[in-house]
């Protein structure tokens, strides 16, 4: 499991595998999506240093939606109770009573949306919890599309950065990405209590908004 979280480590691994490396990374991706803990940034960040940034990237993002499908259907199949000890019953439930019951799952859409773009945000997590809201999977779907590649992308063009970088370059670089993931961290809680109240307030305001058309 040292690969997973060693970068040196999973790079090692990659060239060793040779031509199949693409694929076996392609199959990282897919499982980092589904086993929450395994960091997906890192393996993107690699890709991006070993493929180049657009084939790092493809694969990256190929990966991650293909693991977030899986996620997806599998907390839909598996049902409520054995999703929410997989994810932590805590937290799980936390999220579910932000969404709540409504058929009509704006709040869903709009929390999913905002913790998918949202760096450092549960977006893994996210994406297995929705499948036992009633979200249909074509708007799941069109919400992975369109807000996965973001974060994927720019993990792979720094990765594939630090290739190219001068020395006197790529220290700062590093110690200036050091210094995010740290304030990142210390951060998140916040991030995800203001991700939650704007998916509040947006939810509410379309459904006022609705609400008015039709009585119009």
């Amino acid at each position: 499991m040292d690969i997973f979280f060693n970068h040196e480590a999973l790079e090692r691994f990659m060239i060793e595998l040779g031509f199949w490396g693409p694929v076996v990374f392609f199959l990282l991706q897919v499982v980092q999506a589904v086993i929450i803990p395994i960091p997906g940034n890192i393996l993107t960040m690699v890709g991006g240093a070993l493929f180049g940034i657009w084939p790092g990237f493809l694969l990256a993002y190929a990966g991650n939606v293909v693991g977030s499908v899986i996620g997806f259907f599998l907390a839909r199949k598996a049902g409520r109770a054995v999703i929410s000890k997989f994810l932590g019953v805590e937290r799980f439930n936390k999220y579910m009573d932000i969404i709540g019951t409504e058929s009509a799952g704006s709040r869903t859409k709009i929390l999913l949306i905002s913790v998918v773009v949202l760096p450092f945000l549960p977006s893994d997590f996210m994406c297995i919890a929705v499948g036992v809201t009633p979200i249909s999977f074509r708007a799941f779907i069109i919400i992975v599309i369109t807000c996965r590649p973001w974060g994927q992308l720019a993990a792979a063009l720094l990765g594939a950065s630090t290739l190219h970088l001068p020395f006197g370059v790529m220290i700062p670089l590093v110690a200036a990405i050091i210094i995010v993931c740290a304030l990142a961290v210390c951060y998140a809680p916040r991030l995800e209590r203001l991700a939650i109240r704007w998916a509040y307030k947006l939810a509410d305001s379309l459904g006022k908004r609705k609400q008015t058309e039709k009585l119009q």
